[in-house]
C-alpha cells in the first residue's frame, strides 16, 4: 500500500504521486491489476451455445408438435418460457443496479408472461384472475421488504414502490371492465398498494420529496 503523509490517507497504485493532493506517496510499489479477458470470452462462446440449444429446443418442439398434435399448439408455451428466460435472467443476475428496479421488471416480465401463456392456451381467465394478482402481491411485499431492510436509503426505492402500488390497482380495473371475474382476488392487491401509498405519505421525509423532484426535474 502506499501512504500519502499530507492526507493520511492510504491507497492501493502503482503511482507515485497522491491522486488527492498531489504530493509524494511513501511505500511499497503495487502491481497493477488487469482484468482477465479469457474469462470474459468463455462467457460469451458458454451463452452463444445455450442460445443455439434454446433455438434448437424450440425448432424441435415445434416440428413434434405439428407431426404429433397438430391441433394444440403447445410449442408456443415453450417458446415463451425461453424468450422470457433470455429476458430476464440476465436482468437479475446483472451485478449492481437497484433492487427496486429488478423486482419491477420482474413483475411486469411474469405479468406479462402469465397473460401470453393463457392467451396461448385458448384464455381461460385464469391469468388475470389469480396469477397475476399473486404477482403483484408478491411485488409489493418484496419492495416493503427492500425498503425495510434500507430505510436510511428509502429515497432510491420510493419510485419502485409508487409504480408497482399503482400496478397493484390494475386487477380491480380489470374487475371493474369485466375482464376479470374474481372480486376477492383483485381487492387483495389493492388494498396492499393502498397500504403501501399511506406508509409512504405517513412516514416519508423530506429525501423522498427531494428524490421525486430529481427524478421528474421538477
Amino acid at each position: 500500500m502506499k501512504h500519502c503523509e499530507s492526507c493520511r490517507i492510504d491507497f492501493a497504485t502503482p503511482v507515485e504521486i497522491c491522486p488527492v493532493c498531489g504530493g509524494p506517496l511513501s511505500g511499497q510499489n503495487e502491481k497493477p491489476v488487469y482484468p482477465v479477458l479469457g474469462f470474459r470470452r468463455r462467457y460469451h462462446l458458454v451463452r452463444r451455445i445455450l442460445l443455439f440449444c434454446s433455438i434448437l429446443t424450440v425448432a424441435i418442439c415445434v416440428f413434434v408438435n405439428l407431426a404429433v398434435m397438430p391441433h394444440f399448439w403447445w410449442w408456443l408455451i415453450v417458446a415463451t418460457s425461453f424468450i422470457y428466460t433470455w429476458t430476464a435472467l440476465p436482468h437479475i443476475l446483472r451485478t449492481g443496479g437497484n433492487a427496486g428496479g429488478k423486482i419491477l421488471m420482474q413483475v411486469v416480465c411474469m405479468g406479462a408472461l402469465v397473460m401470453l401463456l393463457d392467451a396461448e392456451t385458448g384464455w381461460r381467465g385464469w391469468s388475470v384472475d389469480f396469477v397475476l394478482p399473486i404477482i403483484l402481491c408478491i411485488g409489493i411485499a418484496a419492495i416493503m421488504v427492500v425498503v425495510l431492510c434500507n430505510l436510511t436509503h428509502w429515497a432510491r426505492y420510493v419510485l419502485y414502490q409508487v409504480v408497482l402500488a399503482l400496478l397493484g390497482f390494475l386487477p380491480l380495473v380489470f374487475y371493474w371492465i369485466d375482464f376479470s371475474r374474481v372480486f376477492w382476488a383483485a381487492a387483495v392487491p389493492a388494498v396492499m398498494a393502498l397500504a403501501s401509498l399511506t406508509a409512504l405519505a405517513l412516514f416519508g421525509d423530506r429525501s423522498i420529496k427531494n428524490e421525486f423532484l430529481k427524478r421528474f426535474r421538477f
